[in-house]
């Protein structure tokens, strides 16, 4: 296919970030920006796993805490509850009755990570720290918990949203190995599981050798 027509398609702007890893070449450019694509995809089953094996030991450690599995009727923060309303609403707009399990799933992974932030430490720190059950008791601090989740929130979005992820191959490797990290701290064999389905390593090659600077 033409370069000229793979930008007026994707635009130029989207290629820019290519273009200026490969300067004067910029069908390795576009070679490039097809491996960015290929790993995106590959990076999808750890991160649809990790979005929801987190929201879900949460909700159980919740469950436990609170002693319902209602634990979010309990919710006292405005913001919070405006999510939690947003959720359910669309749950009844799609004609859907109401569970538990399909409120736990519609709520964000931006609601999720929140709950980590400073404000809601009081009420939540507690039985966030349960959510992960493997992690040793010393690396259980809120801040660095709050800081990860975010960070793999951040991630998990610029894929989800086309962007570019392969213009620094060291953070493309630290943010993969920091999402399966945070899983083994709720259990072990699903990192296991996902891994057996997982293409990235691979692909991270194939990035370097094209790009060995990186």
């Amino acid at each position: 296919m033409r370069i000229e027509d793979l930008e007026r398609l994707f635009s130029k702007s989207r290629l820019e970030t290519y273009y200026r890893l490969f300067p004067n070449e910029r069908q390795k450019a576009i070679e490039y920006y097809q491996i960015n694509t290929q790993i995106a995809e590959a990076l999808y089953p750890l991160l649809l796993n990790f979005e929801i094996v987190l929201r879900n030991s949460i909700h159980n450690s919740f469950t436990i805490h609170f002693k319902t599995e209602n634990w979010y009727e309990k919710v006292t923060y405005p913001e919070l509850i405006d999510q939690i309303k947003v959720a359910k609403s669309k749950i009844y707009l799609t004609n859907k009755i109401f569970t538990i399990d399909k409120l736990v799933s519609e709520l964000t992974l931006g609601f999720w990570t929140a709950l980590f932030n400073k404000k809601y430490a009081k009420d939540y720190w507690k039985p966030l720290m349960h959510a992960f059950p493997l992690m040793a008791s010393e690396q259980k601090q809120r801040s660095s918990m709050s800081f990860k989740l975010n960070n793999i929130r951040k991630f998990r979005n610029r894929i989800f949203h086309y962007e570019p992820i392969c213009n620094d191959l060291n953070m493309l490797k630290l943010n993969h190995d920091s999402t399966l990290e945070t899983l083994l701290y709720i259990n072990t064999e699903i990192v296991q599981w996902i891994k057996q389905i997982d293409r990235f390593e691979g692909l991270l090659i194939q990035a370097k050798n094209m790009n060995p600077k990186q």
